[in-house]
């Protein structure tokens, strides 16, 4: 359950978003929720989601009071806009996210290392289980094939590639434009790389710490710069983009009073959520303030339709094996059952055997050992993989005819899948 861009505006989503750095505690309290038994909280500029296995209809209201704690805003400001994907959903809504499929991008590369990042984070904390690890190593692997064989990204495709083109598309060109851009992290240093590759001078970086934006700024020849310093820099450049981690604008109408008389605009470019630009900033003279929802609002080309359609097939395929598997843990007791079952029985003979055995030294006994271990493995492979089939065709008479047939009764009542 969660709210991405396409259920909710961009002052919703940012009300709710989570650093990554803050996702131990609010799983630690997600897994603490009654009936939850594995937990992922999902927290980017486009969505904020939690997928969870729980035992019965999931406590959507207490997740909804955990946000709202966690982010200190009130229930009601984005409850209205929360979706839930129960079952099969939950799990092609995971699939399509890693794909890039649910992007605002289509496509885009991010979003795959930030599914990696909180499956990272969640297994850290002990929040996830045989079913999210299962289905998120499946995600993983079924986003890399998707950028791999889908043609859905003949090239990077990101919010910073959104941001370039908007630029190309108000600005004309980009050779020679001069570029300041905010921000140290991953998408800051990805906006200038993109800048640049379209022929823009990157003229300063800017960011609480000026070392991080040393490392970026180091390559192109850039300034280093304080948050402070934004306003000097940004009266020579044509574009301004701003990429900071905050829960509260870094940059308000201020930091631009030092900027001076312009004869032309100053493109300012806002890819964060929360966003790190005042609204009123838009209000200074010589300013043109542009946020990620407006990216989307008709200036992202939609990929190729092929390209989509074969992300869809590889997706959907993904799903299947998805789904198969979760059936099959329906055989999972019995052949636990049937497994403890065969090594009672080869430790009870072998028990029985041991007076007869004495003359053997301790490695020919472990060779007596493996040898009945390796009969009872292939004895029992067949009837394992039967059980499993049965299970994914949702065929219970097979396993109920071999729990009556190898009497597993009591075995059965202390095992769980």
């Amino acid at each position: 359950m969660g709210l991405n861009h396409k259920t909710a505006p961009l002052e919703v989503r940012e009300q709710v978003a989570v650093d990554p750095s803050a996702y131990g505690p609010l799983l630690a309290h997600l897994q603490a929720l009654p009936g939850v038994h594995e937990s992922v909280l999902l927290s980017t500029c486009n969505r904020t989601e939690v997928l969870l296995v729980t035992a019965s209809e999931p406590p959507v209201e207490n997740i909804t009071h955990l946000l709202s704690a966690a982010r200190h805003v009130a229930p009601e400001s984005f409850s209205p806009y929360l979706v839930v994907h129960p079952d099969v959903e939950a799990a092609r809504h995971t699939l399509r996210v890693a794909a890039g499929l649910e992007s605002m991008v289509v496509g885009e590369q991010q979003i795959l290392g930030q599914v990696r990042q909180a499956f990272d984070a969640a297994r850290a904390m002990g929040t996830t289980g045989p079913i999210l690890n299962r289905l998120l190593q499946l995600a993983i692997a079924g986003g890399r094939r998707v950028r791999r064989q889908s043609g859905l990204s003949p090239r990077a495709s990101s919010i910073p590639h959104a941001a370039r083109d908007l630029s190309l598309r108000l600005l004309g060109s980009l050779q020679g434009r001069a570029v300041v851009i905010v921000g140290a992290g991953e998408v800051a240093g990805l906006a200038a790389k993109v800048f640049a590759a379209s022929g823009a001078r990157i003229t300063a970086v800017a960011n609480r710490t000026v070392s991080a934006a040393r490392f970026i700024a180091s390559p192109y020849g850039a300034e280093s710069l304080a948050l402070d310093d934004v306003g000097q820099a940004a009266a020579s450049a044509d574009v301004l983009v701003v990429s900071v981690g905050t829960d509260q604008p870094v940059l308000g109408p201020k930091a631009f009073y030092g900027m001076g008389a312009r004869s032309t605009p100053l493109l300012v470019i806002d890819l964060g959520v929360p966003r790190g630009v005042d609204l009123h900033v838009a209000a200074v003279p010589g300013i043109t303030l542009h946020d990620l929802d407006e990216l989307s609002h008709g200036m992202l080309l939609p990929p190729a339709a092929e390209h989509v359609a074969e992300a869809e097939r590889i997706t959907e395929w993904t799903l299947t094996l998805f789904m198969r598997w979760l059936a099959s843990r329906a055989a999972v007791p019995l052949i636990t059952a049937l497994h403890a079952r065969a090594v009672h029985i080869i430790e009870q003979e072998l028990g029985r055997t041991r007076s007869r055995l004495r003359d053997l030294d301790d490695g020919e006994r472990q060779v007596v050992r493996e040898v009945v271990e390796s009969a009872m493995r292939k004895l029992l492979h067949s009837p394992f993989v039967r059980l499993r089939e049965s299970a994914q065709a949702d065929d219970p008479r097979v396993l109920a005819l071999a729990r009556e047939l190898f009497d597993l009764g009591d075995e059965l009542d202390g095992v769980h899948g």
